[in-house]
């Protein structure tokens, strides 16, 4: 009898091991595919539900399914793929249960590295289900071959099924049919049985055409969104996703880039300029803009909302326009400083989107110049923000003016250095504290359930005693694990803010030697600038030489 409950006992054990693994399912279905290649048996949903049966078997608790809708295998760039080898690093997971290899890549290489390197580094268990691999178990030399192999087969496969789709589409284009995704504003896609053809649509394609007619009649970009927005239309996107004419309030409005995108697409002419962007997955090579050479052009593909001679028109009123701007004419020539050394760091304080860098001539003579940050302004929109500009000079002036504050306070660099050192080594050996009191509990907590153990063996303590007190272990355990893991994260963070701030305050004494910084100093010294107006402006810095030497982030 006692035989038989130390049996059941190992059982459970086993079970308690296998359901530490808190496991996501990746799903794929490829962008790469039309209604011949598609397959029920690759949908989401089949995916999804074999990888649970699997996990309900194996006792995996499942905390979420990550999902690439219409993502090719032989690019590992995809939105759910990276959040979920995140969730991998930041130890939310630790087991990863595919369909087939196939679902998560086909480029072999890099499925060789994940499977056989950057898996078992991080600690991930790492199953497919169809192929039978599950890393708990280990893979011999007879089953590495075939996965191997098999990751050959499907990049192999990838490369071949990108050549035909590839021939399938230029063909289809060739002759006349849409093979784009989204059909141009003021038109729909109809599918037909050799491909898709653009036909009018009845509810866009009339403000399509009051467009260009708003152009033809002198109205600028601007003036035209400005019309847009005051009747309330939705913009393409909008339209395309909700079928919806009308905008709603938090719905996005149209603004001069928009206009600007649909004037000048030459589809509206009832001709098919495709071909402009490309890529060759066979071959290794990335979606890039194509020469005008290359580009497969198919006249009358289409019933036209305006004529070649509209079109060239509003085409040349665009150009003339842009000869007659001020900053496109040659007539100044200044030593001009083309580099934007504060590129990604300066911000409205209105909309938070950054500011763009500009040329401004003034003077008498116009012989002076200067550069300026300003907000994009005119954009037709409705409640646009107010009118920042402000002159480069003046930020250069404030960050200079900073950096020697700075220094001022700490003359000496070695001094700042071990100031720093001391402060971040306090907070290392509270940390070592806490790590080193965890593990004493642990390990006590260890020597208690064993000697349980023991107890139980010699029929001095009863089996459900000693279950009880297995759970409450296991549930300390578990506890004192994630509190671990949560301070080895704020060690490692502490390591690299370490690192950061000695850095930066390298390049701070670098920078008080100078009057102007370069872009490599700001980059290094600034987190953003956000500007108000043209005197008031806030410069955020990475680090503060206060919080540094051991005050708040804040102060």
């Amino acid at each position: 009898m006692g035989r038989t409950s130390k049996r059941h006992l190992q059982t459970e054990v086993l079970q308690e091991a296998k359901s530490r693994f808190r496991a996501g399912i990746y799903t794929r279905l490829s962008n790469e595919r039309s209604e011949e290649w598609r397959s029920k048996s690759y949908s989401i949903e089949t995916q999804t539900i074999a990888c649970r049966e699997y996990a309900l078997k194996e006792n995996i608790d499942i905390l979420e399914v990550y999902t690439d809708y219409e993502y090719s295998g032989t690019n590992f760039e995809r939105p759910s793929f990276i959040r979920m080898m995140d969730d991998i690093k930041n130890r939310r997971i630790n087991c990863i249960i595919i369909r087939d290899l196939s679902r998560l890549g086909r480029e072999y290489l890099e499925m060789g590295r994940l499977i056989d390197k950057v898996f078992p580094f991080l600690g991930v268990r790492f199953i497919s289900v169809n192929d039978k691999l599950d890393t708990l178990n280990n893979t011999d030399s007879k089953k590495s071959f075939e996965i191997t192999l098999k990751n050959i087969i499907n990049d192999l496969y990838a490369k071949d099924i990108s050549v035909k789709i590839k021939s399938s589409k230029i063909n289809r284009a060739k002759n006349g049919y849409f093979i784009g995704s989204v059909p141009p504003y003021g038109y729909k896609v109809v599918k037909l049985k050799e491909g898709q053809k653009l036909e009018l649509d009845k509810n866009t394609c009339g403000i399509a055409r009051e467009m260009f007619d708003l152009t033809l009649s002198g109205l600028s970009q601007f003036e035209v969104a400005k019309i847009f927005n005051t009747k309330g239309y939705t913009t393409p996107m909008v339209y395309y996703k909700t079928g919806r004419l009308k905008r709603l309030p938090d719905d996005p409005e149209w603004s001069k880039s928009s206009i600007s995108k649909i004037l000048t697409k030459p589809t509206y002419t009832g001709k098919l300029v495709q071909g402009v962007k490309q890529q060759n997955l066979a071959k290794g090579i990335k979606q890039h803009f194509t020469n005008k050479d290359e580009y497969i052009v198919f006249e009358n593909a289409h019933e036209p909302i305006i004529t070649e001679e509209e079109y060239q028109k509003i085409l040349e009123a665009r150009k003339e326009r842009k000869y007659l701007s001020y900053f496109s004419r040659k007539k100044h020539d200044f030593d001009r400083d083309p580099e934007n050394r504060f590129k990604g760091k300066i911000y409205s304080f209105y909309s938070g989107k950054e500011l763009y860098r500009r040329m401004v001539i003034y003077g008498k003579n116009k012989d002076k110049f200067h550069y300026i940050f300003r907000n994009e302004r005119s954009t037709g929109k409705l409640n646009e923000e107010p009118n920042i500009h402000i002159v480069e000079k003046v930020i250069d002036d404030k960050l200079t003016e900073l950096v020697r504050e700075f220094i001022s306070k700490d003359t000496c660099q070695s001094s700042l250095v071990n100031k720093v050192n001391s402060r971040y080594k306090k907070s290392f050996d509270l940390l070592n504290t806490e790590v080193l009191k965890l593990t004493k509990k642990l390990e006590r907590e260890e020597i208690d359930l064993e000697k349980s153990y023991e107890k139980y063996k010699e029929s001095k303590l009863s089996l459900e005693k000693y279950r009880l007190k297995r759970e409450i272990f296991i549930n300390h355990r578990q506890n004192y694990q994630a509190e671990l893991v949560k301070l080895e994260n704020k060690k490692n963070f502490l390591e690299m803010e370490l690192k950061k701030a000695l850095l930066w305050i390298e390049n701070l004494y670098t920078a008080n030697k100078s009057d102007r910084l370069s872009r490599e100093l700001i980059e290094a010294l600034v987190d953003k600038i956000i500007v108000k107006n043209k005197t008031e402006f806030e410069i955020v810095f990475t680090f503060s030489v206060h919080y540094l030497t051991g005050g708040n982030y804040h102060e």
